[in-house]
């Protein structure tokens, strides 16, 4: 955490937000830059940790991560105001362009898991020339349905075993109100996305239903879908599986070509990803030649 680069960057509607940067930013600012946003019950921590993993060394040695932290939403953050209105997830997802104006970035690949991946496709849809592509964790483009109450719970639960990671509940508790009271934007993807994503989900998320939904409603040819089996959390739960989705992503939109391998991931099928095609492919089979193509499920 010592060599994260903190920055406050002031959101229109929305405040001040903290936001950690890993890597060189002089280096990486027109080349490989990943804005990313976290869930609720969690923090940009579970990307710093995600960027550390061994996996990623050599993506992590050639780009830079751009870690936004929601408003009150960092480990030992001080309680929000009681008049504090957490900003809408539109809000959020409109302004964040500020963070790329602050830091002089052109164009960056948004990654965001659970609340984080609605936030981003909002980011996306309304700044497309500002984004490469998208990779979404776990991603919901429907009004709140009332199911993450619990999962929210079990996070929290999980967050108290570890005390640098201890979370303020009231704050998350803001968090998780303006989440369920998100719109729903599903029908609009299709008209105002013209870049590439990728979704990813865990078979055992309770999200992994709208992460289809999502992947009917998009056009064919933009975006290509990923469920990792017997997990719920990808991020969390297989790193070197993530990282090895989001790489061949990248490699489809020329980014990172020196890359060849993620260490710790396999690329022989059956390798841990849901197979909902007749034929089982690697990863990289599948990206060959421009995963821009895709419009499936791969292995």
């Amino acid at each position: 955490m010592d060599s994260l680069k903190h920055h406050v960057v002031n959101l229109e509607n929305c405040g001040p937000v903290s936001v950690f940067l890993q890597g060189d930013l002089e280096k990486q600012r027109d080349s490989a830059a990943f804005l990313t946003v976290h869930d609720v019950g969690s923090s940009y921590t579970n990307w710093v940790d995600w960027v550390m993993d061994a996996s990623m060394e050599e993506v992590r040695k050639r780009s830079l991560f751009i870690h936004v932290a929601l408003p009150g939403q960092e480990p030992g953050a001080a309680e929000l105001p009681q008049d504090f209105i957490f900003p809408k997830m539109q809000e959020l997802g409109m302004t964040l362009v500020t963070v790329l104006d602050h830091l002089r970035i052109s164009r960056v690949v948004g990654l965001g898991d659970g609340a984080g991946a609605n936030i981003i496709t909002r980011f996306g849809m309304c700044h497309p020339a500002r984004v490469h592509g998208i990779v979404t964790i776990n991603n919901t483009a429907s009004a709140s349905l009332g199911r993450f109450m619990d999962s929210l719970k079990e996070k929290i639960k999980a967050f108290r075993s570890y005390e640098k990671k201890y979370l303020n509940e009231k704050n998350v508790a803001k968090f998780a109100e303006a989440y369920k009271k998100r719109t729903d934007i599903l029908l609009e993807m299709n008209k105002k996305i013209n870049f590439d994503v990728l979704l990813i989900a865990g078979t055992q998320s309770k999200y992994v239903g709208d992460t289809e939904a999502i992947h009917k409603q998009m056009p064919p040819g933009l975006c290509s879908m990923i469920k990792v089996e017997e997990v719920s959390e990808p991020l969390l739960e297989t790193p070197a599986k993530t990282a090895e989705a989001v790489l061949l992503f990248c490699q489809g939109l020329c980014l990172l070509p020196a890359v060849q391998q993620i260490k710790g991931s396999s690329r022989q099928a059956r390798s841990g990803f849901a197979d909902d095609s007749k034929t089982a492919m690697s990863m990289r089979d599948y990206d060959r030649p421009n995963i821009r193509r895709l419009s499936l499920t791969p292995v």
